[in-house]
């Protein structure tokens, strides 16, 4: 009887723990760790890339789902529009990879973007797993998938370059200002002006900037002498938190003391982890053999994942020294798993 007992524990235990990982936090409570990161050291953030593209189809409603099912604070999906003015989530400049469509749906020609093809063209295309294999399900449009993280998850938006505007007013229709975040990289919109001057009103200007997400890579920084003035001007005009790419130990984000208003860093995560802004980070890992898909190229690429780039690396990712807040993956499963082995999914200090 005592051993029937003590297995009825463990299974009840087991069962706890197993149901709480699979379970996301209150959404109030995702947007205050989200928002003062420094009140939970313990607490890392998870972040679905393009969804759970393990089982569905990347930047597709199940996916979305899968994620949230799977228990992540964010899922993060990739945006563009038709040339008719339709959002829609799809991660290439072209169908081929990812549908059983065909052709180019966006170009950059002269610096600027231009979109083809309608909704009508595109609503009836069916989407690819990672595998080729063509499935029943279709595009979704940025409404349907808002709808489907509202009150449930975060949300990062990426490539919105040029449909911001767009794309902010869509979010505030739904009541999801305080939910989501969009990002881009700091070279396409350096400073607080260039964002603020997408939207009209005061309200909407200050809204945006606390919505928006720098992303900023290594080579970046260490080319850029003026990083952490501009860095300064996103941070007070409300700006909350950066993405931050670094590579090896050898980066200057890691090594690179940084003295800002009198005081002395040992590096730039440090002064932005001393001023509560969060840090997040993407450890790269190739879609399948073949290596990472460039949307723009076409193409996929070869990433030297040793000596160059250290992300997949999760023991030097995470070091004390340099740990994000945010870890936007496509191991969902493994880095639930491993963040509660290493104690970073405690709400506790």
């Amino acid at each position: 009887m005592k051993k029937l007992l003590i297995l009825l524990f463990l299974l009840g235990t087991w069962g706890q723990l197993a149901f709480s990982q699979s379970k996301s936090l209150p959404i109030s409570q995702l947007i205050e760790i989200y928002n003062n990161p420094s009140k939970y050291p313990n607490y890392i953030m998870l972040s679905a890339h393009r969804g759970y593209w393990k089982d569905y189809p990347e930047n597709s409603i199940p996916a979305i789902n899968a994620a949230i099912g799977l228990g992540v604070d964010m899922v993060e999906f990739d945006i563009t529009t038709t040339d008719d003015g339709t959002l829609y989530l799809l991660h290439d400049w072209g169908l081929d990879r990812l549908t059983d469509g065909h052709g180019v749906v966006k170009k950059r020609i002269s610096g600027e973007f231009v979109n083809y093809k309608s909704w009508n063209e595109l609503k009836d295309v069916h989407l690819r797993l990672y595998t080729g294999e063509v499935t029943s399900y279709k595009l979704a449009t940025l409404r349907e998938a808002l709808l489907a993280c509202k009150n449930k998850v975060l949300v990062s938006i990426d490539k919105a370059e040029n449909i911001i505007p767009e794309m902010y007013y869509l979010v505030k229709d739904l009541g999801m200002i305080q939910q989501v975040t969009f990002k881009t990289k700091i070279q396409t919109y350096p400073t607080p002006e260039s964002i603020k001057n997408l939207v009209k009103n005061t309200e909407d200007q200050k809204q945006l900037i606390k919505m928006f997400t720098p992303t900023i890579f290594n080579e970046t920084y260490e080319k850029d002498p003026n990083i952490i003035a501009k860095m300064k001007a996103f941070i007070n005009e409300g700006c909350t938190g950066f993405e931050m790419i670094y590579f090896k130990d050898a980066d200057k984000m890691l090594t690179q003391k940084v003295t800002v208003d009198g005081k002395m860093y040992a590096n730039v995560l440090s002064w932005l982890k001393a001023i509560n802004k969060r840090i997040i980070q993407f450890p790269e890992w190739p879609e399948n053999e073949k290596g990472n898909w460039s949307p723009a190229a076409y193409k996929f690429r070869n990433i030297d994942l040793t000596g160059n780039d250290l992300r997949c690396d999760w023991d030097w990712l995470l070091k004390e020294s340099h740990t994000p807040d945010i870890v936007i993956s496509d191991r969902l499963e493994v880095l639930f798993d491993y963040l509660k082995t290493i104690g970073k999914r405690s709400l506790t200090k």
